[in-house]
């Protein structure tokens, strides 16, 4: 066998020491993360709230959502009324049909007109749980409003209880495991303020890809 056929096999067998430096560096960083993951939880880093409440009401005002919290339903009807008659909204975009009758007797017009679906104001949606330490609403296509609603409106207003907090996405994320089962809905999202992106020259704009409003309105137990 010829000199240059013994060298030709010897640079075959001969690791790339490059692609080798990036393994290893890889392996590193994975052993570097599983040590500190076993030091670390979440809570040791984002400490569980003593008042859920208190931390999602401020969690949301920092992402430029607003939070309103009510001590009974008719209260909670009544600023409804009131913000819609004095922001001009001619009509309420909602699927929940007890609500649009409450809303009505209360002079605001509201339903789930599909000739008014494109040109709405604002829409009422429920919600699946809220997030106390990101201040996230976690929605989902399987109430009345599905997955349409939430995405579209330039305004969503969202009525949840005090007993829907959860303290992190993990505990949301358990929730619906528990509450489906197997059989976990189509879509499913965690909505953190208004929609935004900073793509273009790095300005902040709200409502680019959805609501450019995100009000909460929070039913105390």
């Amino acid at each position: 066998m010829s000199r240059m056929t013994n060298r030709m096999i010897m640079e075959k067998q001969k690791p790339d020491s490059s692609r080798e430096k990036i393994l290893q560096a890889v392996r590193n960083a994975q052993q570097r993360t599983a040590a500190v993951s076993s030091l670390y939880d979440v809570e040791a880093v984002y400490f569980h709230p003593d008042n859920l409440l208190d931390v999602f009401v401020k969690e949301v005002e920092a992402v430029a959502g607003q939070c309103l919290v009510f001590s009974s339903r008719e209260a909670m009807l009544d600023h409804l009324a009131e913000l819609a008659g004095r922001r001009g909204w001619d009509y309420l975009y909602t699927c929940d049909t007890e609500l649009a009758g409450q809303a009505t007797i209360r002079g605001i017009a509201a339903g789930n007109d599909p000739d008014r679906f494109e040109n709405m104001q604002a829409a009422v949606t429920s919600c699946e749980a809220l997030v106390a330490r990101t201040g996230s609403v976690v929605m989902s296509s399987v109430p009345a409003a599905g997955r349409q609603v939430y995405a579209y409106t330039p305004v969503h207003i969202v009525i949840a209880r005090e007993d829907q907090l959860v303290a992190y996405p993990e505990d949301a994320l358990r929730l619906l495991q528990a509450r489906y089962g197997n059989r976990l809905p189509s879509a499913m999202g965690f909505v953190t303020g208004p929609s935004r992106t900073a793509d273009i020259e790095k300005t902040l704009v709200l409502g680019a890809h959805g609501p450019k409003e995100l009000i909460i309105f929070v039913l105390k137990n």
